[in-house]
């Protein structure tokens, strides 16, 4: 009678263990990264609002640019023609717009004293449709705008109309000059796909044509250093996959080398199921921004195929691809793709492709008219969520994650 007790404790004991055994084989869950609500703006007319009006049904046509650096929000808001500087906790701190498609400022006045330190400023300037911006270490604001269709050119080779340049404010809102192709003064951009700002305080201008993308590289001063033609013929076939078609995903500079990152994917349709080219691969390049020549590149791991019930069967399906977010100051690589109808998973790799942390990260999209997403030179993900009667400005701590893989503290 006294075994019996031990005996008991003893298949207790064994069929816990197998319990965790079983257990430690399924796969880790992906926790989520919390997202944190800075501040909201109403949606209108006024100057702390933002005019996102669009016809019920369709979605918003206008370019929404915003920029964090130094704990401080840049919004570019192209239906009004205006730029907010915004504090983290929502202050409007400067303020310029168009009068001509804005009222005058209420939440401030525009008058300026020689005799105080001024901190709010609201300054006019002729704005016409403005999109990306970039700020640099002396906070000169790099505004997107449309010119004049006087200075509007038209490019047969490209077929594209040029139309676009860089505005350069200084941080008081003094118009300084404006870049084009050439530097200072130059001719305008086509599409400009994005602007970005080095750690150096080099601006690196990303244009796009319907089948080019052309890359700028500028001094602080606005001389142009290097330039970048990238056409579908020359992108670098996939070795293992001869019969994989290359397109060309975005382009990111690096923020404190002379590199730039395209992202590349790879699909062959007639591809067998072993074949890395059946889903869509991604392949990150490195590019000198001197030469332009290919350097070493890394894959994105891909995850195993997932099973979805279809009817009373179930099949295979392709993870969704993921989409390069940005690059930090220390060249790790952020990448997000979506999961489902609110959930996105975020992927962060160091530079020779080691996954340093998986993330889900919330958004209700399903709910959302408006979503703009960015990442800081410290790896911190912020965006703006709108919805019909506001817009929210958010951030994720994502750059936590790869100090906490680096050992570091906060």
């Amino acid at each position: 009678m006294k075994e019996k007790p031990r005996a008991t404790r003893f298949l207790a004991l064994w069929a816990a263990l197998a319990l965790l055994g079983l257990a430690s084989c399924r796969p880790t869950a992906v926790e989520e990264l919390p997202r944190e609500e800075l501040f909201s703006l109403g949606i209108g007319k006024m100057d702390n609002q933002l005019d996102l009006f669009q016809p019920r049904g369709l979605g918003y046509a206008q370019k929404i640019g915003i920029y964090m650096r130094d704990g401080l929000f840049y919004l570019a808001n192209s239906s009004s023609s205006k730029v907010m500087e915004l504090s983290s906790y929502g202050d409007l701190i400067f303020l310029l717009y168009n009068p001509q498609s804005n009222p005058p400022p209420v939440s401030f006045s525009a008058e300026s004293s020689d005799s105080l330190a001024v901190t709010r400023k609201a300054v006019s300037y002729p704005l016409a449709r403005i999109g990306e911006l970039a700020v640099d270490s002396g906070k000169r604001l790099y505004l997107e705008d449309t010119v004049g269709p006087e200075r509007q050119v038209t490019d047969r080779r490209l077929g594209v109309l040029l139309s676009r340049v860089v505005l350069r404010f200084d941080r008081h809102g003094k118009l300084e000059d404006f870049i084009g192709q050439e530097g200072v003064g130059g001719t305008p951009f086509p599409y400009i796909e994005s602007l970005y700002v080095t750690g150096r305080d080099e601006l690196v201008v990303v244009s796009r044509t319907p089948r080019t993308w052309l890359v700028y590289w500028y001094s602080p001063a606005g001389a142009l250093q290097h330039q970048l033609t990238l056409e579908p013929a020359s992108l670098p076939p996939l070795a293992e996959a001869p019969a994989a078609t290359p397109s060309l995903g975005r382009l990111v500079p690096d923020l404190e080398r002379r590199i730039l990152y395209a992202v590349l994917y790879y699909h062959d349709p007639q591809a067998a199921a072993g074949d890395p080219s059946r889903g869509y691969l991604t392949r990150i390049y490195r590019i000198d921004a001197r030469s332009g020549s290919y350097g070493d590149s890394l894959d994105v791991p891909a995850d195993a195929d997932r099973q979805a019930a279809a009817g009373s069967q179930a099949e295979e399906l392709l993870p969704p691809s993921y989409e390069l977010l940005g690059v930090n100051t220390r060249g790790e690589f952020f990448l997000l793709r979506r999961e489902d109808a609110n959930l996105f998973r975020l992927l962060v790799l160091d530079r020779s492709g080691r996954p340093l942390a998986r993330r889900n990260l919330v958004m209700e999209d399903s709910e959302l008219y408006l979503k703009v997403l960015n990442l800081s030179a410290e790896g911190i993900i912020y965006g703006l969520l709108a919805e019909e009667y506001r817009a929210r400005i958010v951030w994720w701590r994502s750059d936590r994650l790869t100090k906490e893989e680096a050992g570091e503290g906060g």
